[in-house]
Formats: structure tokens, C-alpha cells, sequence
């Protein structure tokens, strides 16, 4: 791995990000992922505060295009976030809290997925409405582990 992650560092991209003559490249890839995350978590947060019992008066399947909102933040995030390995890729390979991050999100996306297949049926959205269920207990899971990919995330800085 660490021959890839020094190609990777002194790769073109990597080398751009963390060394632009620009002052604005390095932040402004880094306010970009920063939004992409909030945009991610924040739609997901709205669909999953609403399957804890919050807003009982909004109709669940008006949620759906939220996942759109979600693809788009997280298409935002790959890139950046691609961008931001590469500019320290060998220092940030070597912090298992960054694996943390990683396994945190692939886990929050499965367990997305599982909330929109459960919603999609019906029977199981009419369940969905009548209260917490088994909806309300992934939607649950999925924000611990949003905040935890979040948390991993800033801590990166300082581990």
C-alpha cells in the first residue's frame, strides 16, 4: 500500500490540491466536502427524524426526491474526498481512524439503502406512518452512524 499511496501523493491531483499557488484550491475542495456531507447527512437526517415519529403530518413518500439530494451530496464527497487522501495520502493510509470513517459511511449508505428498499413496499410504509418500527430503528442506526462517519471525519485533523 505504500507505494500506492506515494504514487498517489505525488500524483498531479495530489500535488495540485496540497500545493496550488491559489490559496482558495486546498479550502475551497475542503468546504466543498464539507457541504457534500452536509447535504448527505442532512437529507438522510430529515427522512430518518420523520421515521422516529418527528412531523407524524408529512407523508413519507414526499421524502423520496431527498434521495437525490443524498446521490448528489455523496457524489461530492468521493470526489473531494479522493482529492483530500491524495494530498496526504501516505500520512492519512496510516490512521485507523480514517478506516473508521470509511467503514462508518459504507455502513450509514447499506443501511440507506435498506430504509428507501423498506419504504418503497407498501405495507411497509403504512407501518412506517403508524410509528417507530423497524423503519424507526434503522433510521436510528442511521444517524449514530452519520455522526459517527462525521466525528471520524473531523478527527482526522488531530489524530
Amino acid at each position: 500500500m505504500t507505494g500506492f499511496t506515494t504514487w498517489l501523493q505525488g500524483s498531479a491531483v495530489g500535488v495540485w490540491t496540497r500545493e496550488s499557488p491559489s490559496i482558495w484550491a486546498y479550502p475551497t475542495v475542503l468546504t466543498l466536502h464539507t457541504v457534500g456531507f452536509g447535504v448527505l447527512v442532512g437529507a438522510n437526517a430529515v427522512i430518518d427524524f420523520r421515521l422516529l415519529g418527528f412531523a407524524p403530518r408529512l407523508p413519507i413518500p414526499s421524502l423520496a426526491p431527498l434521495y437525490r439530494f443524498m446521490w448528489a451530496g455523496f457524489v461530492i464527497n468521493a470526489v473531494t474526498g479522493a482529492m483530500l487522501f491524495a494530498s496526504d495520502a501516505t500520512t492519512k493510509a496510516g490512521q485507523p481512524v480514517f478506516y473508521i470513517k470509511l467503514t462508518l459511511i459504507a455502513l450509514a449508505l447499506v443501511v440507506t439503502a435498506v430504509i428507501r428498499r423498506t419504504l418503497e413496499r407498501g405495507p411497509a410504509l403504512r407501518e412506517a406512518d403508524a410509528g417507530p418500527g423497524p423503519c424507526g430503528r434503522l433510521a436510528a442506526l442511521s444517524l449514530v452512524l452519520w455522526a459517527g462517519a462525521v466525528t471520524a471525519g473531523r478527527l482526522m485533523a488531530y489524530l
